[in-house]
């Protein structure tokens, strides 16, 4: 029988990765994005059929994650897993950020995860177990782990939500829900790019090839999110893994 599962973030970057990968797998997706226009044009390029719906969401408002999940309500009763892929990162000195770019990222990168999980909690625990567990998996950074100057405040959202994963994996837990995060380096999508751009104006400078000698691409980070949802995961459950090729790992002199 086909699993169902939610993707915030879905149009682009390590989201829109993760559906298509999901899609190869048999399970039938939802991909939730702020974008309607990009979501349409992902559906075209996979021609999936019914096995991929899509949801036009802005994960930092209440109303907009109710009517997003209401729609999943109204096409099935139970939801195998949830990924909060929806991030947003504005760059600067703490002292330049503005407070729209502060709350802005607050509330897509911190509050969005947690908004997700609420709504999507009824539809995750039914038919679920600690034995056959539902899965929540959440996007966070190593920059949640090694903070960098010129994008404080991201890390800080970053950080903030890999605490979230650990709270909400102990008190899900024993309903049948395992919460986990991959905290991604520097990945090779349109958001980083467009960083790169901008870091020669701003005190941001891009961590760049990790030691492996290159940046992560979003089949890296996919890669992992699949194992959460695996069976070989089960039992694994407020882990909050980097996925950075050893970048966090330790300081190199340039």
């Amino acid at each position: 029988m086909s699993r169902t599962a939610v993707v915030t973030g879905g149009a682009s970057g390590i989201g829109r990765r993760t559906v298509e990968r999901l899609l190869a797998e048999d399970w039938t997706v939802w991909s939730f994005d702020v974008s309607e226009e990009a979501l349409a044009e992902h559906a075209r390029t996979l021609a999936a059929g019914s096995r991929l719906r899509f949801q036009k969401c802005d994960v930092s408002k209440p109303e907009s994650v109710k009517a997003a999940f209401e729609s999943v309500r109204q096409a099935s009763d139970k939801l195998d897993a949830l990924i909060c892929s929806a991030g947003v990162i504005r760059i600067g000195s703490l002292e330049e950020q503005t407070l729209e770019d502060v709350d802005l990222m607050i509330g897509v990168n911190m509050k969005g995860p947690w908004l997700c999980v609420r709504e999507a909690l009824p539809l995750l625990r039914k038919d679920a177990s600690v034995a056959a567990p539902s899965r929540v998996v959440i996007v966070g950074s190593v920059g949640g782990i090694r903070p960098k100057t010129g994008s404080g405040f991201y890390s800080a959202t970053k950080a903030a939500v890999h605490v979230l994963t650990g709270i909400l994996a102990v008190e899900l837990g024993p309903t049948g829900v395992i919460v986990n995060a991959v905290a991604p380096g520097t990945v090779a999508t349109p958001m980083v790019e467009a960083l790169e751009n901008r870091s020669a104006t701003s005190s941001y400078k891009p961590s760049g090839d990790s030691p492996l000698g290159r940046v992560a691409q979003p089949d890296d980070v996919a890669d992992v999110v699949l194992f959460y949802l695996s069976d070989a995961a089960k039992y694994v459950n407020g882990t909050v893994l980097p996925v950075d090729g050893g970048t966090r790992a330790a300081f190199v002199k340039k």
